[in-house]
């Protein structure tokens, strides 16, 4: 499918989706995230069906990181926004078993503080608000705040976005995850990864239903992963001339889906397009439909 192309940190119009968000957010921040679940047209499409009815999806990686920080609300929100079908976050327990999403265990790059968040409590978590990242003066302080995973899923199901989740660290977040997937009825819907591959086992046998997708797997790793079923990979292959001949083919002979990262330019993505790839992590590049 030929798709117009952006990456929103060229493209100054595009500031104007974080700017209208602005006091929506503001009033979420106030009020707590609003109700999204059984809203008509929330969240309900199976991650299976949309790459039939929709070809190659995009993945928001940690929300839309060129208009917000990373994996806060306000980056979230932009993704939607802006209609990427897929918002990616990174989940994580915090000391007290709370799900969080941030990317690292450590608070020093986007908090500059010398401790981790899994022996944080999430009182103290909540009130931290990152020192890196873009539009810090534009969105409101208390928005930038360490959002909850329930908060992430409130977003996804009122912008009908598939939640991407990575969970990380202890194998012990991969319930609770899953846990909270069901509770809404998103387990069609969501889709589970992460680089541990106890991670994936602990998935599959938690939920038989849920997308699993592996990041950067491993050749050997394929028939387990083909075995699981409803599974999908990625390999790391910073140089996509390096993509080896009929490596797409061979993954999707298994049964898998595959994707590579990242889709950064308008370049990447016409490569990752014409390699047969099933859907498009991307940290900044949006398809004008």
């Amino acid at each position: 499918m030929d798709r117009q192309l952006v990456n929103v940190n060229r493209r100054d119009f595009l500031w104007g989706v974080s700017l209208s968000a602005v006091a929506a957010l503001g009033a979420w921040s106030a009020k707590g995230a609003p109700e999204a679940k059984g809203v008509p047209g929330g969240a309900r499409r199976a991650w299976g069906e949309r790459l039939k009815e929709e070809g190659m999806l995009f993945i928001a990686h940690r929300g839309c990181q060129s208009l917000a920080p990373e994996n806060t609300i306000p980056s979230f929100v932009c993704a939607a926004r802006l209609g990427l079908q897929a918002i990616e976050t990174d989940v994580r327990l915090s000391k007290d078993g709370v799900m969080v999403c941030s990317h690292d265990d450590s608070l020093k790059r986007m908090f500059g503080l010398k401790q981790k968040v899994s022996e944080t409590a999430y009182a103290e978590l909540k009130s931290l608000v990152p020192v890196k990242g873009n539009g810090l003066t534009v969105w409101p302080k208390e928005t930038l705040r360490i959002p909850t995973f329930s908060e992430y899923l409130d977003v996804c199901e009122k912008y009908d976005a598939v939640p991407f989740i990575e969970t990380k660290g202890d194998v012990a977040v991969v319930k609770p995850v899953l846990d909270e997937v069901r509770r809404r009825g998103l387990a069609r819907v969501a889709v589970l990864s992460s680089v541990q591959f106890d991670h994936i086992r602990e998935a599959r046998r938690c939920d038989k239903e849920i997308f699993i997708h592996h990041i950067f797997s491993k050749p050997e790793q394929l028939d387990e992963l083909a075995a699981m079923g409803n599974a999908g990979l990625s390999y790391n292959y910073k140089d996509l001339a390096t993509v080896p001949d009929g490596l797409v083919e061979r993954v999707h002979a298994k049964g898998v889906k595959m994707c590579l990262r990242a889709g950064d330019t308008p370049e990447a993505v016409a490569k990752m397009t014409a390699l047969g790839l099933d859907y498009i992590p991307t940290n900044v590049t949006v398809p004008l439909w």
